[in-house]
């Protein structure tokens, strides 16, 4: 939604100071953030009721837009938005508005008085080793394999994933270097083996043919590590709708049950690494976690399913 158009002057003057300031914060998570678009649906929807000014905006239109937004078709697949996306967009409008408190151009924040009782996010589902390996088998091409690797092997987000870059994988010394991920954190991933390999194969046999194709006016084209049929460097929504596609391939109902994404791979190597004797600090180091909490998550998770199997057994 971040094309939809919006026409009050002051709109415009304080969307584009609001995505400045998103910029200078660092509120980007892999160098790009949904503030902005989510301010500017908000002030397109307040736009049909009629309102220009951000004076006008009251509790009243911060409720109406929640109930517009627990109503609005998904754009990306069937269905609604997810609770998780419609907090997202309030909260956006909570940093939007408190920003025009600290600059004076408000007094106070409509998007501080309601309350909304969204239910808690889902939790993410994993894989198994075994659903792992066929996943792998259903690959394609060595692209495929190095997607896999990537968000599996090495516990990449899907952002991290887009901005790669052919100059932080060092082949000669087995590791990635990861430089602008998260909260701004770098980090620094061992590669194993098997990911080595994957990586060598890419870009030796695939990359080199994907590149002819660039655009050669676009010099950051020749950086990008994962390219496009067209030689562009692939974006983070293209990798995931690839990883849908395998999903398919698989054809095992389970983990068509089981909506796996992205960062759910993620979510299951912390699994696998916590099943084979790895610590909770190795495990939050390895996967760039600012918050040791974060990881005892997975830990816990761990011990419920242990629970049960024993259950059963």
């Amino acid at each position: 939604m971040k094309h939809l158009p919006i026409y009050s002057p002051e709109f415009i003057k304080y969307h584009a100071d609001f995505e400045q300031f998103v910029i200078t914060k660092g509120y980007a998570r892999g160098g790009k953030s949904m503030y902005p678009s989510c301010v500017r649906e908000f002030m397109f929807f307040v736009e049909t009721r009629g309102l220009t000014e951000l004076k006008e905006i009251t509790a009243s239109e911060i409720i109406a837009y929640h109930d517009y937004l627990s109503q609005r078709p998904n754009q990306r697949r069937v269905g609604g938005l997810s609770d998780g996306m419609i907090r997202h967009h309030l909260c956006s409008l909570r940093v939007f508005f408190d920003y025009l408190l600290d600059i004076d151009v408000l007094q106070t924040s409509p998007a501080r008085l309601p309350k909304f009782n969204l239910s808690k996010h889902k939790e993410r589902n994993v894989l198994t080793l075994d659903e792992i390996k066929q996943l792998y088998s259903v690959c394609e091409t060595k692209r495929d394999r190095l997607i896999l690797s990537l968000a599996y092997g090495c516990g990449m987000r899907r952002s991290e994933l887009e901005n790669l870059d052919v100059g932080d994988v060092y082949l000669q010394k087995g590791i990635i270097v990861i430089r602008d991920s998260k909260n701004h954190r770098s980090r620094t991933i061992p590669v194993s083996d098997s990911v080595l390999k994957d990586l060598k194969e890419y870009i030796i046999y695939e990359r080199s043919k994907l590149y002819q194709n660039r655009n050669q006016n676009n010099q950051t084209i020749e950086r990008a590590l994962i390219l496009n049929e067209y030689g562009n460097r692939r974006t983070g929504v293209s990798i995931a709708n690839r990883l849908k596609e395998l999903i398919k391939k698989t054809q095992n109902a389970e983990i068509l049950r089981k909506e796996i994404t992205l960062h759910c791979l993620r979510h299951s190597l912390a699994t696998h690494l916590l099943d084979k004797g790895a610590t909770i600090e190795f495990v939050r180091d390895y996967l760039g976690h600012q918050n040791i909490d974060t990881t005892h998550i997975y830990a816990k998770r761990r011990k419920q399913i242990l629970k049960i199997i024993s259950q059963i057994k």
